[in-house]
């Protein structure tokens, strides 16, 4: 006689993974957003029609894309280098100081 199953549901919470790929996907959207901009405004450019701010909008894109790139590398990564050795996280957070700091490098540049 076949046993019979019990299908439950649950409610859903937002969890981590979630937030990796909703940063995952803004940064995708972003960045093509930005390339976009670089694109139309390198055209507009090729005209002789020379838009001042084009390159700060397209920076800003650029930044925010990377920033939310960054947060969705850095999640998974610190999942995975938690069981790890003390050298292997002492990496990791060398790595996420490098990164906020070429990050605030380049926040500076605009």
């Amino acid at each position: 006689m076949a046993k019979k199953t019990k299908k439950t549901t649950t409610n859903r919470t937002t969890s981590v993974w979630d937030i990796v790929k909703f940063c995952a996907y803004v940064a995708m959207v972003i960045a093509a957003v930005a390339a976009m901009l670089a694109f139309v405004f390198g055209l507009l450019a090729k005209v002789d029609i020379n838009i001042g701010w084009a390159g700060r909008v397209t920076g800003i894109c650029s930044m925010i894309a990377q920033v939310a790139l960054i947060v969705a590398v850095i999640i998974p990564a610190y999942h995975f280098m938690r069981t790890k050795s003390a050298v292997v996280r002492a990496f990791f957070w060398v790595a996420v100081i490098f990164l906020v700091l070429g990050l605030v490098g380049i926040n500076l540049a605009f």
